[in-house]
């Protein structure tokens, strides 16, 4: 499988690189979540330290893991 990456608008997907091949092949679009905030943490922890760029960091790490699992499951 090779990734490439390419911008959607107006129901067009603009390749920004070239793919390896030219045949007619079968894609797999994967559209990134929009992203999520961290709400503030109430209740019972509202006075325990919270680090939310560390929560932040984790969260955009879980999420690359994730699309490299998807592309590792989808692969040949």
């Amino acid at each position: 499988m090779n990734a490439i990456k390419g911008i959607y608008h107006d129901g067009v997907i603009e390749l920004i690189e070239k793919p390896e091949t030219q045949e007619t092949s079968e894609v797999l679009v994967i559209f990134p979540e929009k992203k999520k905030g961290i709400s503030k943490i109430g209740g019972l922890f509202k006075n325990h330290g919270i680090n939310y760029e560390e929560i932040e960091e984790e969260l955009k790490k879980l999420t690359r893991d994730s699309q490299m699992h998807i592309l590792d499951e989808t692969g040949d």
